[in-house]
């Protein structure tokens, strides 16, 4: 039986020990920082990892503030974008909390500089 891959965007996937770290900001948390780790990225967005804790509760449809991604010094121009949470697996067995958030409305540029960044891996 053949599997249709549904994604419309090809993914370039990162390690939870080396990949970088993603730094939001969440609009009515007083500036509350949240930083997590990039598990995937593609032109329509992220896929994270964040340590449970007790003072941060996410949903999905919750917008965040995606302020800088830290760790990969070519995703720099990935900054100051709004995001939406599309998916959150919180499960208690697990030690972290993964989560997906679709980008708001990215500029073309953004689009087509995280286009070049997964090709150049992807060439590698």
């Amino acid at each position: 039986m053949d599997v249709k891959e549904r994604r419309q965007y090809k993914r370039m996937f990162f390690s939870m020990e080396t990949g970088p770290v993603a730094v939001f900001t969440v609009p009515g948390m007083q500036g509350k920082i949240i930083s997590a780790i990039v598990m995937d990225l593609s032109v329509g967005g992220l896929g994270l990892s964040i340590r449970k804790d007790e003072t941060i509760a996410i949903k999905a449809n919750d917008r965040m503030k995606l302020k800088e991604i830290k760790g990969e010094r070519n995703l720099r121009f990935v900054s100051d974008l709004e995001v939406y949470i599309r998916w959150v697996q919180n499960y208690k067995a697990f030690k972290h909390i993964l989560f997906g958030c679709e980008f708001a409305e990215p500029s073309e540029t953004v689009k087509n500089q995280v286009q070049d960044f997964i090709n150049s891996w992807i060439r590698h």
